[in-house]
């Protein structure tokens, strides 16, 4: 006979460690079907007291979302348990972070769950990671996440699935299928709350549970429990595959800034196939800002790089950056700094960042014609690099480099309200410089156009103002 809810939920959370503190659970509680029978399970193993529960208001359902919210609070309520909601406007969350709502969502449910799990151990002093946050995710959430990732093509790891547990999260609904969840409910008499939106298959998930999963279960009946087991024995695989693309990385990769990885080419040639490809999907997805999104086609794009001609150049999803030369590979991540080394001993650092995230006193500052910095960093304004990378017709970013003076080097000074082109080997004739000096002078240049002559003054053409929206900073060292 098939164990039911209470007894699947009881067999998880025995096998939980439990710290000197005792257990204490942030419920995640949207008022659904599966949220719902979490609550009540936690209900009848724990006592009201190491139970909080948190409900996030994503606003994108307006008068439904606060329904529901409702909903989870009365139930609270009458449990004596201590009830939290937290609204958000996740589409305009989504749209301000490049992200799919689904994605916004879930990020910013995980980022409310830790801040309360960490503020419920700051105010009972309980030792960290004591505090733990239990989700409801069941069988077939983990056969429709198997799924979704191996239509996208995320690789091995991605048909890992959901794992039991994550840090501190645990999920005690995981090895229960819907139908127990449903039975359960209904033996108890619990109501819950149905999202309207679970019907709307313009969604991919819900293609999946609501067409795929149902046609499978054609085929076989049983055909969630069997993604979901082979889905626990490829993270199994993906453990092991891990400690040998660890090794991998640590014979070919190597980093000099952050946000940024060299792959020795010689050292890449050596490793299997599966090695490498997965060692380059783990290099691609540390770079990622939310590890989502890429998947083996990027990696498969890199390693064409890797095996091609030197000079080639790729750009991959969230800004990354791939560029290949005779003897390695270099990735790096939007904001990130590239580590040229070209200039002869010194290192230039760059990092990216958006002007809104200064302060108003940093961004007053910066812009304020009379700053300059000092000698070996500057502050650049991307949007004008890339105007005038168009005009001297480079088209490869990062579109500077870092080099000694050429023949023909020109900057752009105001004075007076007036801009005018001047040449470098003048600017430097007025500083009164001896030869040798003017023949180690670097400048910092796009084509022929000098943004910065290193130690001495930045031009004026890619200054920052009340306009600049993007900003690079640059730093030259030893």
């Amino acid at each position: 006979m098939k164990a039911g809810a209470e007894v699947i939920f009881k067999k998880y959370m025995d096998g939980i460690p439990v710290s000197d503190a005792g257990m204490h659970l942030i419920a995640g509680v949207s008022g659904g079907a599966d949220s719902i029978c979490l609550l009540f399970l936690l209900l009848g193993y724990l006592d009201k007291s190491d139970i909080r529960v948190i409900h996030i208001n994503h606003m994108i359902r307006g008068r439904e979302a606060d329904e529901d919210s409702l909903f989870v609070e009365k139930i609270c309520a009458e449990h004596g348990v201590s009830f939290k909601e937290i609204k958000k406007d996740i589409p305009a969350y989504a749209s301000e972070n490049g992200l799919s709502e689904e994605e916004a969502g879930r990020r910013f449910r995980y980022e409310c769950f830790e801040n309360e799990a960490l503020e419920w151990e700051k105010e009972c002093s309980y030792p960290e990671g004591s505090v733990r946050i239990a989700v409801a995710h069941h069988l077939e959430d983990n056969a429709e996440t198997v799924l979704f990732n191996l239509f996208r093509g995320t690789g091995i790891k991605g048909l890992g699935g959901i794992g039991s547990e994550r840090g501190r999260i645990i999920r005690p609904l995981i090895d229960m299928s819907r139908k127990d969840i449903e039975a359960y409910l209904s033996e108890k008499g619990i109501a819950f709350r149905t999202d309207r939106t679970n019907s709307d298959n313009s969604y991919a998930r819900n293609r999946i549970r609501n067409v795929i999963i149902p046609e499978a279960c054609e085929i076989c009946s049983v055909a969630p429990e069997h993604i979901s087991e082979a889905s626990g024995k490829l993270r199994e695989i993906s453990v092991y595959l891990g400690e040998r693309v660890e090794e991998a990385k640590r014979s070919a990769v190597t980093s000099d800034a952050p946000g940024t990885y060299r792959v020795n080419r010689k050292a890449f040639g050596l490793l299997p196939d599966i090695i490498g490809s997965l060692l380059i999907l783990e290099l691609l997805t540390d770079l990622t800002p939310y590890k989502k999104d890429i998947g083996e086609v990027h990696a498969d794009a890199v390693i064409s790089l890797l095996k091609g001609s030197a000079g080639k150049h790729a750009d991959l999803p969230y800004g990354i950056k791939a560029d290949v030369s005779s003897d390695e590979l270099l990735l790096r991540a939007s904001g990130s700094a590239p580590g040229i080394r070209d200039a002869g001993d010194v290192f230039v650092s760059a990092v990216y960042f958006k002007a809104s995230d200064l302060s108003a006193d940093e961004r007053r500052a910066l812009t304020d014609p009379a700053f300059a910095g000092d000698g070996y960093t500057k502050y650049f304004d991307c949007d004008k690099i890339s105007s005038i990378a168009t005009l001297e017709g480079v088209s490869d970013p990062p579109y500077f480099e870092i080099r000694k003076r050429r023949d023909g080097d020109h900057m752009m000074i105001t004075a007076g309200g007036k801009s005018a082109t001047k040449k470098i080997g003048d600017y430097l004739t007025d500083l009164k410089l001896s030869p040798d000096e003017k023949e180690n002078i670097l400048v910092c240049a796009v084509g022929s156009e000098v943004l910065w002559v290193i130690g001495r003054r930045m031009a004026d053409s890619a200054k920052l103002d009340e306009t600049t929206v993007n900003i690079l900073k640059l730093e030259v060292k030893e």
